[in-house]
């Protein structure tokens, strides 16, 4: 008999009660079952960081249908990586940006699991490989104190032709964390982009 995992739950579970296995995972007997809807909590918002990550691989397995029922697919890593990708835990649902509604969504929880208890937890797909990729590459750049660094749209644009997989949040993401990794403050801010390293 053929099971459709829109249709048939088990293995499959919504994003509350996926929020709450990695909640579990992650904090053990610290866990509260009410920091899920305290979203101002540092467990909260450290707990959905891992969640959408872990969606974000490809190594977790996710379906999504409309509330309407008449679209439907799995969940691809770029739709979790999108910049308006959403997960919407007090309604059990995800904001899916390319349908740009919120949909119904199953995720793997034996697969959830899987990741979570790895030696690594969050192994890295090609996308997330291309960040890792070039936030070393951005914090050997901050790091030369004689190297003039580009604005912002020439260094990503740069980044795209080194890491063509690399998506613009990526890249943003990767270059905040560069910036604190290297100290770098001044190329947060708009404007001249000096070296300004601290001695």
């Amino acid at each position: 008999m053929p099971k459709s995992p829109l249709l048939h739950a088990n293995p499959f579970i919504g994003p509350r009660e996926a929020f709450e296995i990695v909640g579990q995972e992650t904090f053990g007997d610290e866990w509260r079952s009410d920091y899920i809807d305290n979203p101002k909590c540092t467990e909260h918002r450290e707990t959905l960081a891992i969640l959408r990550n872990a969606l974000r691989t490809g190594d977790v397995g996710a379906h999504w249908t409309t509330q309407d029922l008449k679209h439907f697919g799995d969940l691809q890593p770029k739709d979790a990586d999108q910049e308006f990708f959403r997960i919407m835990l007090r309604e059990d649902l995800v904001f899916h940006q390319g349908m740009n509604e919120p949909v119904q969504c199953r995720i793997h929880a034996k697969e959830l699991h899987r990741m979570l208890r790895g030696d690594e937890a969050l192994p890295a797909n090609p996308t997330h490989r291309a960040k890792q990729q070039c936030f070393e590459w951005l914090v050997e750049m901050f790091s030369d104190e004689d190297r003039d660094i580009p604005p912002f749209a020439l260094l990503r644009q740069e980044a795209n032709e080194l890491f063509p997989r690399l998506s613009d949040r990526a890249f943003k993401e990767a270059r905040k964390s560069a910036i604190e990794r290297t100290g770098r403050h001044d190329l947060a801010k708009a404007g001249r982009r000096k070296n300004q390293i601290s001695k």
